[in-house]
Protein backbone atom coordinates (compact mmCIF):
# COMPACT_ATOMS: atom_id res chain seq x y z
CA UNK A 1 0.00 0.00 0.00
CA UNK A 2 2.78 2.45 0.91
CA UNK A 3 4.68 1.69 -2.31
CA UNK A 4 1.65 2.58 -4.39
CA UNK A 5 1.41 6.06 -2.74
CA UNK A 6 5.07 6.96 -3.19
CA UNK A 7 5.09 7.31 -7.00
CA UNK A 8 2.37 10.01 -6.90
CA UNK A 9 3.37 12.95 -9.02
CA UNK A 10 2.99 16.59 -8.07
CA UNK A 11 0.13 16.83 -10.55
CA UNK A 12 -1.72 14.02 -8.81
CA UNK A 13 -1.15 15.62 -5.40
CA UNK A 14 -2.38 18.94 -6.74
CA UNK A 15 -5.50 17.29 -8.16
CA UNK A 16 -6.20 15.59 -4.82
CA UNK A 17 -5.72 18.86 -2.92
CA UNK A 18 -8.05 20.73 -5.31
CA UNK A 19 -10.67 18.01 -4.97
CA UNK A 20 -10.50 18.35 -1.20
CA UNK A 21 -11.16 22.08 -1.52
CA UNK A 22 -14.22 21.65 -3.74
CA UNK A 23 -17.53 22.21 -1.96
CA UNK A 24 -19.93 19.29 -1.76
CA UNK A 25 -22.60 19.14 -4.45
CA UNK A 26 -26.25 19.40 -3.58
CA UNK A 27 -28.12 16.14 -3.04
CA UNK A 28 -31.56 15.74 -4.56
CA UNK A 29 -34.54 16.20 -2.29
CA UNK A 30 -36.05 12.87 -1.29
CA UNK A 31 -39.78 12.61 -1.83
CA UNK A 32 -41.68 10.20 0.43
CA UNK A 33 -43.54 7.37 -1.23
CA UNK A 34 -47.26 7.15 -0.53
CA UNK A 35 -48.05 4.71 2.26
CA UNK A 36 -51.04 3.93 4.36
CA UNK A 37 -49.31 5.44 7.40
CA UNK A 38 -50.77 8.70 8.70
CA UNK A 39 -47.38 9.95 9.93
CA UNK A 40 -45.59 11.91 7.20
CA UNK A 41 -42.00 10.93 6.56
CA UNK A 42 -39.36 13.67 6.67
CA UNK A 43 -37.74 14.98 3.51
CA UNK A 44 -34.00 15.44 3.23
CA UNK A 45 -32.69 18.99 2.87
CA UNK A 46 -30.12 19.73 0.18
CA UNK A 47 -26.56 20.53 1.19
CA UNK A 48 -25.34 24.12 0.82
CA UNK A 49 -25.16 25.36 -2.73
CA UNK A 50 -21.83 25.26 -4.59
CA UNK A 51 -21.70 29.06 -4.40
CA UNK A 52 -21.16 28.97 -0.64
CA UNK A 53 -17.64 29.36 0.73
CA UNK A 54 -15.71 26.08 0.51
CA UNK A 55 -14.26 24.63 3.68
CA UNK A 56 -10.52 23.93 3.86
CA UNK A 57 -9.44 20.28 3.68
CA UNK A 58 -9.20 18.54 7.06
CA UNK A 59 -5.39 18.38 6.89
CA UNK A 60 -5.09 22.15 6.47
CA UNK A 61 -5.32 24.20 9.66
CA UNK A 62 -6.41 27.79 9.08
CA UNK A 63 -5.60 30.34 11.75
CA UNK A 64 -7.35 33.73 11.70
CA UNK A 65 -5.17 36.82 11.67
CA UNK A 66 -5.85 39.26 14.46
CA UNK A 67 -4.39 42.72 14.84
CA UNK A 68 -4.49 43.68 18.50
CA UNK A 69 -4.46 47.35 19.31
CA UNK A 70 -4.85 47.94 23.03
CA UNK A 71 -7.34 50.57 24.08
CA UNK A 72 -5.33 52.98 26.16
CA UNK A 73 -7.87 55.77 26.33
CA UNK A 74 -9.91 56.03 29.50
CA UNK A 75 -13.61 56.43 28.80
CA UNK A 76 -14.76 60.03 29.27
CA UNK A 77 -17.61 60.43 31.70
CA UNK A 78 -19.01 63.68 30.30
CA UNK A 79 -18.29 63.85 26.56
CA UNK A 80 -20.74 66.67 25.91
CA UNK A 81 -19.15 68.97 28.51
CA UNK A 82 -15.51 68.08 27.74
CA UNK A 83 -14.61 67.39 24.12
CA UNK A 84 -12.17 68.57 21.45
CA UNK A 85 -11.18 68.46 17.80
CA UNK A 86 -7.55 68.01 16.74
CA UNK A 87 -6.60 70.72 14.20
CA UNK A 88 -2.96 69.77 13.63
CA UNK A 89 0.05 68.08 15.18
CA UNK A 90 3.73 68.91 14.88
CA UNK A 91 5.82 66.90 14.30
CA UNK A 92 3.56 64.58 12.35
CA UNK A 93 3.51 60.83 12.88
CA UNK A 94 6.44 58.91 11.43
CA UNK A 95 9.14 61.53 12.01
CA UNK A 96 12.65 60.11 12.45
CA UNK A 97 14.96 61.10 15.30
CA UNK A 98 18.46 60.07 16.33
CA UNK A 99 18.87 58.28 19.67
CA UNK A 100 18.54 60.64 22.65
CA UNK A 101 17.41 63.66 20.54
CA UNK A 102 15.29 66.24 22.37
CA UNK A 103 12.13 67.51 20.65
CA UNK A 104 8.81 69.21 21.37
CA UNK A 105 5.48 67.86 20.18
CA UNK A 106 2.60 70.31 19.70
CA UNK A 107 -1.08 69.57 19.23
CA UNK A 108 -3.48 72.36 18.28
CA UNK A 109 -6.95 71.48 19.56
CA UNK A 110 -10.29 73.28 19.61
CA UNK A 111 -12.63 73.06 22.60
CA UNK A 112 -15.84 71.56 21.17
CA UNK A 113 -17.41 70.76 24.55
CA UNK A 114 -19.75 73.00 26.52
CA UNK A 115 -17.36 73.62 29.45
CA UNK A 116 -14.43 76.05 29.55
CA UNK A 117 -11.03 74.44 30.13
CA UNK A 118 -9.55 76.24 33.14
CA UNK A 119 -5.78 76.43 33.78
CA UNK A 120 -5.98 75.06 37.32
CA UNK A 121 -8.32 72.17 36.54
CA UNK A 122 -7.43 70.87 33.05
CA UNK A 123 -4.01 69.48 32.13
CA UNK A 124 -2.34 67.55 29.30
CA UNK A 125 -1.41 64.11 30.70
CA UNK A 126 0.57 61.09 29.51
CA UNK A 127 -1.77 58.05 29.54
CA UNK A 128 0.23 55.20 27.98
CA UNK A 129 2.58 53.85 25.37
CA UNK A 130 6.23 54.84 25.17
CA UNK A 131 7.48 57.12 27.95
CA UNK A 132 9.14 59.75 25.76
CA UNK A 133 8.17 62.68 27.99
CA UNK A 134 10.39 64.85 30.15
CA UNK A 135 7.34 65.60 32.34
CA UNK A 136 4.21 63.37 32.41
CA UNK A 137 1.80 66.31 32.64
CA UNK A 138 1.59 69.87 31.34
CA UNK A 139 -0.67 72.53 32.86
CA UNK A 140 -2.77 74.82 30.66
CA UNK A 141 -1.49 78.40 30.73
CA UNK A 142 -4.81 80.07 29.82
CA UNK A 143 -8.50 79.26 29.92
CA UNK A 144 -10.02 77.83 26.72
CA UNK A 145 -13.74 78.60 26.24
CA UNK A 146 -16.00 76.67 23.86
CA UNK A 147 -15.00 77.22 20.21
CA UNK A 148 -11.49 78.49 21.04
CA UNK A 149 -8.25 76.71 20.12
CA UNK A 150 -5.06 76.16 22.09
CA UNK A 151 -1.66 74.67 21.28
CA UNK A 152 -0.60 71.97 23.75
CA UNK A 153 3.17 71.34 23.92
CA UNK A 154 5.07 68.49 25.57
CA UNK A 155 8.86 68.22 25.80
CA UNK A 156 10.18 64.78 24.83
CA UNK A 157 13.36 62.82 24.23
CA UNK A 158 13.93 59.95 21.78
CA UNK A 159 15.04 56.66 23.38
CA UNK A 160 18.49 55.11 22.79
CA UNK A 161 17.22 51.93 21.12
CA UNK A 162 16.50 52.05 17.37
CA UNK A 163 12.79 51.25 17.00
CA UNK A 164 9.27 52.62 16.50
CA UNK A 165 7.66 54.38 19.49
CA UNK A 166 4.11 55.62 20.12
CA UNK A 167 3.13 57.79 23.07
CA UNK A 168 -0.49 58.48 24.11
CA UNK A 169 -1.71 61.66 25.80
CA UNK A 170 -5.05 63.12 26.84
CA UNK A 171 -6.51 66.19 28.46
CA UNK A 172 -7.68 65.46 32.00
CA UNK A 173 -10.03 67.24 34.36
CA UNK A 174 -10.07 65.42 37.71
CA UNK A 175 -10.74 61.77 36.82
CA UNK A 176 -12.26 62.59 33.42
CA UNK A 177 -10.01 62.06 30.38
CA UNK A 178 -10.93 63.61 27.03
CA UNK A 179 -9.26 64.84 23.85
CA UNK A 180 -7.09 61.78 23.10
CA UNK A 181 -3.79 62.51 21.33
CA UNK A 182 -0.94 60.33 20.09
CA UNK A 183 2.48 60.60 18.43
CA UNK A 184 4.50 57.89 16.66
CA UNK A 185 8.21 58.40 15.97
CA UNK A 186 11.08 56.29 14.65
CA UNK A 187 14.54 56.26 16.21
CA UNK A 188 17.22 55.68 13.59
CA UNK A 189 20.92 56.37 13.16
Amino acid sequence: MIRRLLPLTMGTLFTLACAALMPPTALPTLVPTPTSSTTPEPTASPLPSPSSTPLPPPWLTVYPTFVYEPTLWPTPTAPSALDCTLNWQSPGNGVKYHPRDFFTVGWKVTNTGSATWSPGSVELTYVGGSKLYLSPSVQLKTGVPRGQAVILNAEMRAPRKLDRYTTYWSLRQGTTYFCNLALTIYVEE
